[in-house]
């Protein structure tokens, strides 16, 4: 098939067959716009469909312009285009400011700009656009391949900007990536400089809008059967936990978050309405059940943070910023929109809450009034033919391990009587479901109980010795109230699907799919075990660089450094010195790189031994003319030789004798010793 006449001159063009300059230009268009893509890519996930699919079609059309050789639309088309822009973006988002809807405009108008772009500051206005775009992609994510993706599309932007200073002189484009990649390890040293010495501060260089942290998942501040499924198949890290010595058993990993008492019927939520003073905390234990450990927190812009049961000390925070809570629930003052390391102690054989009084019992013992009647029925039941709570306990406990109750993360959908539709009706459901109607089903029977979310278990990684607790492994429970005894957990959900307590969530979903293929796929176990190790450590050691980290860095190099000014200064002397180094370095005559120039240099040095030194306006014949006084005349020959032999090589002769005439001349060179 014969390609169309002008579709063929421009592959030819591209090629660089041909040589006119709007060639020239057409090809540094072409890549100019390919550094474009790479700085747009990282914004296509969370991009809107129809935003991505706006610039694409702008992009081609450009794309499509520079093939053809057609002319740019004109100012009404452009100026029609970003208004619709602009519309469509304010239609979607019902603002133009903010992260979301601005990194969406700015995206548009980028692919806009490539319809004007022609002049020389246009380029770099689209270059600078580009820039700009990729700060903003750390919104979303910094993980490493997000770093990487950055890191490509720097060098195709520097590559780009470089080909705009060669004018008209074509350069190949190995040697342009090479100086672009050259220009970036040149400023690696100064980068890590400031990465390590910049002053941290507890909060952010600025205020994120408000869209930042819509898209956060993870447990939210109240629960209604169904939400915690949500998080059933999402593998997005919750935190990271380091033990120091054994770690406890999975089984024994109950990752504490918010506490619910207040039902509606519907919905948990926590109290707000104490009826008498709170008491303080209250844990007893012993100290061989202590264990010590670090964790590693994602953003997730809520006040809590988690710890296992149950926590008697935080260290790593500023002072008074995390609060253990009387239902022993781990908050800070601030939301969590950074990620944040702290150390904490928990004991995991304890008693806790023996210090509660019937006034601040019975707010864990409300019940809406009108719903869930035949619970209340059956309640009232168990009540009458026993008064030991142990015992109701156990019962309902066996309720749900000997009828058919399933677990489920797919569960149907309840009425307005969830715990009865529930327990009389689906019996099939999540942990919520377990946890909500025991708690109901606690209350009815005067015992106070409330529900405790957070995470449960995790996945050992045998490469770092990180545990993974992933939004996947979100769980909900209950805790009842005995005498003697305080407050005791326990989990309903373990009498119906033990092995989610025992396995954890991510074991079983893996065991399934395992079972369903039929095989075993180490390989990619341990290749996905060394991918989180590298994100683990990239996240402990950049991203989680904080005031205390560059505190303790300082410290062990010697450094005691009280404030930011300090800091300033010595960034700004490690500055100086590093600046210092490269110029000793780099700022030196160079010894010319032509291998003939190179060869007649040495040649001038041996004759400076000589005694004859070649004045900067000498010829090599004017040098070779007062050599004769002084030179002997075995050296003379060899001296008129090279000059011979070098003004052939440097002024004429035929390019394919060079490398023979080059070898010829450093012979004579090393023979010449005056």
């Amino acid at each position: 098939m014969r390609l169309p006449s002008g579709l063929r001159h421009s592959l030819l063009a591209l090629g660089g067959r041909l040589g006119e300059q709007w060639e020239r230009d057409r090809r540094d268009t072409l890549f100019l716009m390919g550094a474009i893509l790479l700085a747009v890519v990282p914004h296509v996930a969370h991009l809107p469909w129809w935003a991505a699919t706006g610039f694409f079609v702008l992009f081609v059309w450009r794309f499509g312009l520079v093939m053809s050789g057609r002319w740019l639309p004109r100012d009404s088309v452009r100026w029609v285009a970003a208004l619709a822009c602009a519309a469509a973006v304010f239609a979607n988002f019902g603002t133009l400011l903010g992260r979301d809807a601005g990194v969406a405009l700015l995206v548009l108008f980028l692919g806009l700009k490539l319809m004007e772009m022609k002049a020389r500051r246009d380029l770099f206005v689209v270059i600078f656009l580009c820039f700009f775009l990729l700060l903003t992609a750390f919104f979303y994510s910094q993980t490493m391949m997000t770093a990487a993706l950055t890191l490509l599309a720097v060098l195709g932007l520097m590559t780009a900007m470089l080909t705009m200073q060669f004018g008209r002189r074509e350069v190949a484009i190995a040697a342009r990536f090479k100086a672009a990649g050259s220009l970036m390890l040149q400023a690696l040293p100064i980068a890590a400089l400031f990465f390590l010495l910049f002053p941290r501060l507890q909060g952010p260089l600025w205020g994120m809008p408000d869209d930042a942290y819509s898209s956060r998942t993870g447990l939210s501040e109240s629960m209604s059967p169904g939400r915690i499924a949500d998080l059933a198949g999402s593998d997005e890290p919750a935190f990271r936990v380091l033990f120091e010595g054994a770690s406890p058993d999975p089984a024994q990993m109950y990752w504490r978050g918010p506490v619910f008492g207040r039902f509606d019927g519907l919905e948990w939520t926590p109290l707000t309405r104490p009826v008498a003073p709170l008491p303080l905390p209250s844990i007893e234990g012993d100290g061989a059940s202590t264990v010590r450990y670090a964790i590693t927190l994602e953003p997730n812009n809520r006040p809590w943070l988690f710890a296992l049961e149950a926590p008697v000390r935080v260290d790593k925070l500023p002072a008074g910023a995390a609060l253990l809570m009387p239902d022993m629930q781990l908050v800070t003052r601030e939301r969590v929109n950074q990620r944040t390391r702290y150390s904490l102690e928990s004991m995991t054989q304890y008693r806790f809450g023996m210090n509660e009084t019937p006034a601040s019992l019975r707010n864990w013992l409300e019940l809406p009034a009108g719903f869930n009647p035949k619970t209340l029925e059956l309640a009232a039941d168990w009540r009458e033919r026993e008064h030991d709570p142990e015992r109701l306990i156990a019962r309902a406990l066996g309720m749900f391990h000997a009828e058919p109750f399933r677990y489920t993360m797919q569960p149907p959908l309840l009425g307005r009587d969830t715990v009865d539709d529930f327990l009389f009706g689906t019996r099939a459901g999540f942990c919520e479901h377990y946890a909500s109607a025991f708690v109901v089903l606690m209350r009815a029977m005067g015992i106070a109980s409330r529900v405790v979310t957070g995470y449960q278990g995790g996945e050992l990684n045998p490469v770092d010795n990180f545990w993974l607790i992933r939004q996947a492994d979100a769980h909900a429970w209950a805790e009842v109230w005995l005498a003697g005894r305080g407050w005791v957990r326990i989990d309903p959900t373990a009498a119906v699907a033990p092995e989610r307590i025992e396995r954890g969530s991510r074991a079983i979903q893996r065991a399934r799919r395992a079972e369903f293929a039929g095989l075993g796929l180490p390989i990619f176990e341990g290749l996905r075990f060394n991918l989180e190790a590298m994100s683990n450590a990239w996240n402990q050691w950049v991203l989680s660089y904080d005031m205390s980290r560059q505190q303790r860095l300082l410290a062990k190099l010697g450094f005691a450094l009280g404030s930011w000014q300090d800091l300033v200064g010595l960034l700004s002397i490690g500055l100086a010195l590093l600046l210092a180094g490269v110029a000793l370095l780099t700022l030196h005559p160079r010894r010319p790189r032509d291998p003939v120039e190179r060869c007649y240099a040495d040649f001038c040095d041996r004759m400076a031994a000589a005694g004859v030194v070649r004045a900067p306006h000498e010829t090599p014949r004017q040098v070779l003319a007062r050599a004769e006084r002084m030179l002997e005349a075995p050296q003379m020959v060899r001296a008129r030789r090279f000059v011979a032999l070098y003004n052939a090589l440097r002024y004429g002769g035929a390019p394919s004798a060079r490398g023979e005439g080059v070898r010829n001349l450093r012979t004579l060179v090393q023979s010449f010793k005056p």
